[in-house]
């Protein structure tokens, strides 16, 4: 057994956290073998209006403690943060979070430079607000991350280096890894020591390939029906695992696509991980 805890990224099960609430749900994750929870924002600023209900961050935080649960993360809404960052950093530490994640600042190249420029500038600066109470940022790699910036750079590494790797960790997703063609062992042996966070996500293999990242994506998209982590997927997680305990990884993460059968989905995945940690 090595180091690495099972933990869960929220939207994987979307779904069930509105239809049944936090404390059945956190019951049935912490039974399947999930330790941790990543939060996940979309576009809104807070939980309450990324659920739909009212969600007490001090009162959750008690019952995660209770279900042995640890609040791990979460994927804030970035532009909610400029707007209003009061309000989203406030809820992350009144969870208790030693992690804050935004998505890729921008489309690649196809943004104009100046705007690339200045969202580098409004990362770099919402980095330092973070790391000052406690909280390490982070950029999830979704696909749009592996567009290359007005350097050449892959947009998550060019977010890295302008901040620097103390303000900004890179939170790799395998699915998105494996789409853009890259190797998951070697960008984790890139950023050895510095990927705490690595969710797995799995997909079908689709009906033909091409060179071209974003129609890679939408093919991936277009024929997803659903896939649990290890389902006869694209990912080889006995190797993949392996490099993130080299690496010194600390969480590995399901994250499923929110389907019809998510909470089973979630199950299968934690079933097909633990095997290997």
């Amino acid at each position: 057994m090595g180091n690495m805890k099972l933990g869960l990224q929220m939207w994987s099960i979307h779904d069930i956290f509105v239809k049944q609430g936090f404390e059945k749900t956190l019951k049935e994750i912490r039974e399947m073998g999930y330790e941790g929870l990543e939060f996940a924002l979309g576009g809104s600023p807070t939980l309450s209006d990324r659920c739909g209900y009212k969600v007490d961050p001090g009162e959750l935080k008690k019952m995660m403690e209770a279900y042995g649960v640890k609040p791990l993360g979460s994927h804030i809404s970035f532009g909610s943060f400029l707007e209003d960052p009061d309000t989203v950093l406030r809820e992350c530490l009144e969870l208790g979070l030693e992690y804050a994640a935004i998505g890729p600042a921008f489309e690649g190249d196809r943004t104009p430079h100046d705007d690339q420029i200045e969202k580098y500038r409004q990362i770099t600066e919402s980095a330092k607000i973070f790391k000052e109470n406690g909280i390490q940022f982070q950029v999830h790699c979704a696909v749009y991350g592996y567009l290359h910036d007005y350097k050449g750079r892959p947009t998550y590494q060019g977010m890295i280096e302008e901040a620097g790797i103390d303000l900004i960790q890179p939170e790799f997703d395998t699915a998105w890894m494996i789409c853009s063609g890259n190797d998951p062992v070697e960008l984790l042996e890139k950023y050895k020591n510095h990927v705490d966070i690595l969710h797995f996500k799995d997909y079908h293999p689709v009906p033909y390939d091409t060179e071209y990242i974003l129609v890679r994506h939408n093919e991936v998209c277009d024929h997803h029906r659903g896939c649990a982590v290890g389902d006869n997927g694209v990912q080889d997680i006995a190797s993949i695992v392996a490099a993130a305990e080299r690496c010194g990884t600390k969480w590995v993460l399901t994250e499923l696509w929110n389907e019809a059968n998510s909470l089973e989905n979630a199950k299968i995945s934690a079933e097909n991980i633990k095997k290997y940690l």
